[in-house]
């Protein structure tokens, strides 16, 4: 690869973790603003934003890597774990206990749970007769 691919997607890679991780810290990256600020915004929407940046900063990595996801559940996967990571976070930090968003927190951990089963599955099929 040459030099400017890296360059590139390392400054995507800082700007995507950096926003992604942020809000964890009571501050928001606004990248279409470029700007940065303490307004309140509503937890899941912090949560799915979050989410949604920290998958993209992890599968750009794994570009610079030259790691392919082997199934197409590999996105899937990653998204709700960070989205159960980003969403526990949120939901603690702002003291936020209602019953029914965390409900929804549990099912997707669930749902990535069965998620993560379908991908070590398509693995084993993927390379079974690869020797």
């Amino acid at each position: 690869m040459r030099i400017g691919t890296y360059l590139i997607f390392g400054s995507l890679i800082i700007l995507l973790a950096t926003a992604a991780f942020l809000p964890l810290l009571g501050v928001n990256l606004l990248i279409h603003e470029l700007s940065i600020t303490n307004e309140p915004a509503e937890t899941h929407f912090l949560a799915i934003r979050s989410a949604t940046f920290a998958s993209l900063a992890f599968f750009s990595i794994n570009f610079l890597r030259h790691k392919r996801p082997l199934s197409s559940v590999a996105p899937m996967l990653a998204f709700c774990n960070f989205l159960v990571f980003f969403g526990a976070a949120l939901m603690i930090k702002r003291a936020q206990f209602e019953l029914m968003p965390w409900v929804v927190l549990f099912t997707i951990a669930a749902l990535s749970v069965f998620l993560h089963r379908e991908n070590k599955a398509q693995n084993t099929v993927i390379f079974r007769d690869s020797w």
